[in-house]
């Protein structure tokens, strides 16, 4: 029988081999040290497996040494970032919420927005971004004398999944507006059909999450499009009300690397954006940037009884290396720097099309701004078996509701990351 030694050496780890007896309750003594680092040693090679066998179907970030060196050299004092250091009257209490409102600050400058009227918080990525923005647009449109039953999100099949938790938790119900078949957007005329079609049923507050990056396709709303509409739809039902916020968890930090004039908030429409650090900023997982704008912070804002402080966000308690891990990635980089990785990952998305465009069993859906691309199978189960292996990607079939048309399509995507690829 092999030794502990043996096993650790070749990774050869079941941890019903190392802990055989009782392996799902909790120990009634300590458990010997070179069984618990034979397990982890187990763990750690399944992780590197992962990243040496990483396809385009993954989206998965690997951080860059600078960030990683923060946590190891901050980890030890496991600094908390409790609420939100744009409270006013709150100073930071600590060299890390110190160094949140540098990297915040900076981050607005990033979108080119005005640092009097914008504020945010690092949250843990795009997920509670999302639910703490329907949060607060949901406590926006009842301050404006619209009943809660009387709200609704309005989404695409594409919009990332966190918005049906969103769904669930602030209470209220969601409908799917229609994409465009060109562009893989909000077609604006299907949109001003369903809200035509909702105030008919007697909703006058919409909650309107746009996407800058859907996850499966790399396409991304128009924001400038959809909020012309809005002004439209405002002038012709007079008592109706729009919370619109842009989840950009996925190009918010790629869009204004190439779009120098990228400027979320430009349009008065816009109340909330968010965008992930941990996806294509190379920072440990979970690390996301939400902002918003500062006279909606009351709506939210609670004591907290036993500190002199308050909160108005939606974790409360927050890591605070994760702040310090991105702050010193947008020093470390620079514009400059974030500019040569993306536009260095953006070839090789493009030498995956150039390369599988032609091919008859599918087509390929991409934008320019992005560095996902979405692989529609047009050919029967074995043919795509084969493509899938080819290409290492991985066929879902789902349906989408095309402007245009009356029933949904059903269809076979793919997608492909190019961010660690």
């Amino acid at each position: 029988m092999l030794g502990i030694k043996t096993f650790i050496k070749k990774n050869i780890l079941y941890p019903k081999a190392l802990f055989p007896k009782n392996i799902d309750n909790f120990p009634e003594r300590p458990i010997f040290t070179i069984l618990i680092k034979a397990r982890l040693q187990g763990v750690l090679q399944g992780l590197r497996e992962q990243k040496r066998y990483i396809t385009p179907d993954s989206l998965i970030g690997f951080p860059k040494k600078q960030s990683i060196d923060v946590w190891r050299k901050l980890l030890p004092y496991n600094p908390n970032n409790l609420g939100n250091w744009s409270i006013k009257g709150i100073k930071p209490n600590q060299e890390t919420a110190a160094i949140e409102k540098e990297l915040i600050l900076k981050m607005i400058d990033l979108y080119h927005c005005n640092k009097n009227k914008i504020e945010g918080y690092v949250s843990s990525g795009g997920t509670e971004s999302n639910i703490f923005l329907a949060w607060l647009g949901r406590k926006y449109l009842e301050k404006e004398g619209i009943e809660r039953e009387r709200i609704c999100f309005v989404r695409t099949d594409l919009t990332h999944y966190s918005i049906e938790k969103a769904t669930d938790i602030v209470g209220l119900k969601s409908f799917i507006t229609s994409l465009d078949k060109e562009n893989w957007n909000i077609n604006v005329l299907g949109f001003r059909k369903t809200i035509k079609a909702l105030v008919n049923k007697g909703y006058r507050g919409f909650l309107l999450p746009l996407t800058l990056g859907y996850p499966l396709t790399g396409t991304s709303d128009s924001i400038e499009d959809i909020c012309k509409e809005i002004k439209i739809l405002r002038k012709e039902f007079k008592k109706i009300e729009f919370f619109v916020w842009v989840d950009a968890a996925s190009n918010g930090l790629i869009e204004p690397f190439l779009n120098e004039d990228f400027r979320p908030f430009l349009f008065s429409e816009i109340q909330g954006f968010s965008t992930d650090f941990h996806k294509f900023g190379f920072v440990p997982m979970p690390a996301g940037l939400v902002l918003y704008r500062n006279n909606l912070r009351e709506l939210i804002e609670k004591p907290v009884d036993y500190l002199d402080q308050k909160d108005n966000t939606l974790l409360g308690g927050r890591s605070g290396i994760t702040p310090v891990a991105c702050w010193v990635l947008v020093n470390s980089l620079g514009k400059a720097g974030f500019r040569k990785l993306i536009l260095d990952k953006r070839k090789k998305m493009e030498i995956f099309i150039k390369e599988n465009g032609n091919k008859k069993e599918i087509k390929i859906i991409s934008s320019p701004n992005s560095l996902n691309c979405g692989i529609i199978g047009k050919g029967n189960a074995k043919t795509l078996n084969t493509i899938e292996k080819e290409l290492s990607l991985k066929f879902r079939q789902i349906k989408i509701k095309f402007f245009g048309n009356d029933k949904y399509l059903t269809l076979k995507i793919a997608k492909a990351f190019f961010n660690n690829y």
